[in-house]
């Protein structure tokens, strides 16, 4: 990506287009995004989730899978889709491993 279009990304995003839609903008990965502006020292907002990616993450979830299997197969924050999961009522499950 040339310097202009560095620039231009972290412009963009200053004034308020998520991450997501600037990789898409510009045909990039959004790590490539991130990693632009975490190199320019830019501070990242954490991005909510959709409705959709909660109600996918919900039947993910309900379905056995655990919380980073979802995050991962999302391809999001887990704490941020714990996060969201929480708020939308979800009761999670005790980690694996723990014996009450």
């Amino acid at each position: 990506m040339s310097d202009e279009a560095r620039v231009a990304v972290i412009e963009r995003y200053e004034a308020g287009e998520t991450s997501t839609a600037l990789a898409e903008a510009y045909g990039v990965a959004k790590s490539t995004i991130l990693g632009i502006l975490r190199a320019n020292s830019v501070v990242v907002r954490r991005q909510p989730l959709t409705p959709e990616q909660v109600s996918e993450a919900t039947r993910l979830y309900n379905s056995g899978l655990s919380l980073s299997q979802v995050a991962e197969r999302l391809r999001v924050n887990q704490e941020t889709m714990r996060v969201a999961l929480l708020k939308s009522g979800l009761a999670l499950r005790l980690p694996t491993g723990h014996d009450c």
